[in-house]
């Protein structure tokens, strides 16, 4: 999200994933979010409350980290949102457009890709620690 890649693939005004920039929490914050999003939408307190709840996201995050990439998807393109009056005022919902779904897609493949390097590394773990008794 931060760092540019020398790859020509841009998505949605440049803001695109791939092998040549990395992986960090942070990317997996977004893509988290997102798959919230897409499920339905939300403000964003509620996306605070339900990532604090998830098993699959242990990293916990400030509530500023959340809004600030909210407002970065936003700027982007690939989410939109309404004003709705809520418990204490007016709220933004949150909501993914076409662009962010098809950015979630190429998230989730690039995060399927990096499971199995993942489990590659581990095999490779245990086969060395076998090779050392």
């Amino acid at each position: 999200m931060r760092r540019k890649c020398g790859c020509r693939h841009g998505f949605a005004g440049g803001f695109h994933r791939c092998e040549e920039t990395g992986f960090t929490t942070g990317d997996f914050l977004v893509a988290v979010l997102m798959k919230m999003l897409k499920e339905r939408p939300m403000h964003g307190y509620e996306l605070v409350e339900r990532l604090s709840k998830i098993d699959y996201y242990p990293f916990p995050h400030d509530p500023s980290v959340v809004y600030g990439v909210l407002r970065k998807l936003e700027a982007h393109g690939l989410l939109t949102y309404t004003v709705e009056e809520g418990n204490g005022g007016l709220r933004k919902i949150y909501k993914l457009t076409p662009d962010g779904e098809r950015f979630l897609e190429e998230m989730v493949g690039f995060i399927r890709r990096l499971k199995g390097y993942f489990e590659e590394f581990l095999r490779s773990e245990r086969s060395e620690l076998k090779q050392d008794v």
